[in-house]
């Protein structure tokens, strides 16, 4: 959604009176008793980021302390359970989830404006926040969420395969990366020439191969963008590199389990599994590159996953405690822990571009700084703004798994996803 004047002249008015670097809660404002804050959240095997970022909160507030719960292993389960738990009301304080569900939160009356908490305009009027992200979370002249992280997608190359195979550069291109996957394929034994995955939520990698390619999933006047040319190349794409790489029957948590091993060529999947794949690379002695999605120059766009912070809690004094936490997360400390051990890009650029804890971590880890640039190329990561969204995703996604599995062709795909996606929408 653009942003209305009122909202911007409100922001900015605020943020002439704000000072950036003087935190909205000092060490002098306290409560007379300790709050515990409950967090959920969609990581569950990511235990030590979520031990780092508990004990270093914990160790710097005094009056405020946080718990992280796993209330799913991805961003749908945790939709819903956070739907689920609003209705029994047992709702946690804070949860970190998608921004693209902002307006879904708002329609069920889950989430609480992030401005009208004592202190919320002055902290989002001086944090920085890019207008991209302040507009993907705003909705009737509030903000709703604060970003936390961001990720893209990415093409990851276990070099010591690819030149195995007769092949000495990470590949550029759509045709290249098919070209590589093939000859991978070709070596046989255990080895698998790559894996796409097309199962992450809200059919993102198809949304992605389609926007780097130009196109839409939205068409004008709120049509399906995809039941186009551009829709029928971009599902071609997924089904060749699928044929090419000789896809196996492969979970996508067994197709990471193989990559780390070793044994496959190629892998496509977020840029959030750098960190992972690094240390596997290093464990079993592959040679690891990691390569931008293609993009088409002048059109193309990437779909990128930005997830933030939104207040549930409608308690006055519970919300200016999540406000705390909030705040600190948006800071360098806790965005450093999150690309360092979650491997999300950071959603705040001033603590990437200008605070020395990203200094050491960015030279050490040349992937990550790499594909800062990428970020140029995101644009918004589509969702149906109505109830079911998920159910319409997972059917698409099962159109897509046809044409993976060589069932479906790549145009019979693209008329029956969009035949689904409007009976759905109905």
């Amino acid at each position: 959604m653009k942003l209305t004047r009122r909202l911007l002249t409100k922001i900015i008015a605020v943020g002439l009176a704000a000072t950036p670097s003087v935190s909205m809660f000092s060490g002098t404002e306290a409560w007379a008793d300790t709050i515990t804050l409950k967090i959920s959240h969609a990581w569950p095997n990511r235990t030590e980021f979520l031990d780092k970022m508990r004990v270093a909160f914990n160790a710097a507030h005094e009056d405020v302390q946080i718990e992280y719960v796993a209330a799913g292993d991805n961003w749908q389960p945790l939709f819903q359970s956070t739907l689920r738990d609003s209705l029994v009301g047992q709702l946690p304080d804070v949860t970190h989830q998608l921004i693209n569900y902002t307006h879904l939160y708002l329609e069920k009356g889950i989430a609480q404006p992030v401005d009208t908490i004592p202190g919320g305009q002055e902290f989002i009027a001086s944090s920085g926040m890019s207008q991209a992200l302040v507009e993907a979370a705003a909705a009737n002249d509030h903000v709703y969420a604060v970003p936390y992280g961001l990720t893209v997608p990415v093409v990851f190359y276990n070099m010591s395969l690819l030149k195995k195979a007769g092949w000495d550069r990470p590949p550029q291109t759509w045709d290249e990366i098919i070209a590589a996957a093939a000859k991978v394929s070709a070596l046989g034994g255990n080895i698998s020439g790559g894996y796409f995955e097309f199962e992450a939520s809200n059919n993102w990698m198809y949304q992605n191969v389609l926007s780097g390619l130009g196109g839409s999933m939205k068409g004008d006047n709120g049509t399906i963008g995809f039941d186009s040319e551009l829709g029928v190349e971009a599902m071609s794409i997924i089904g060749n590199f699928a044929k090419a790489a000789n896809t196996v029957a492969m979970t996508r948590d067994q197709a990471r389990q193989a990559f780390n091993a070793g044994t496959v060529g190629i892998l496509i999947r977020p840029a959030s599994g750098i960190p992972s794949i690094l240390k596997a690379a290093q464990a079993n002695n592959f040679e690891l590159e990691v390569g931008a999605f293609p993009v088409t120059t002048g059109k193309g766009k990437l779909s990128a996953v930005s997830h933030g912070m939104f207040v549930l809690t409608d308690d006055p004094a519970r919300q200016k405690a999540a406000l705390q936490y909030i705040e600190w997360a948006y800071g360098p400390e806790a965005q450093a822990l999150e690309a360092e051990y979650a491997g999300y890009l950071p959603a705040n650029s001033k603590a990437l571009n200008e605070s020395n804890q990203f200094a050491d971590y960015l030279k050490a880890n040349p992937y990550v700084r790499s594909l800062t640039a990428s970020l140029s190329n995101a644009g918004d990561w589509y969702t149906y703004p109505v109830d079911n969204t998920d159910q319409i995703f997972d059917a698409q996604i099962e159109v897509v798994r046809g044409v993976v599995t060589g069932k479906t062709e790549p145009a019979a795909a693209v008329a029956q996803m969009s035949a689904e996606t409007e009976k759905l929408l109905k």
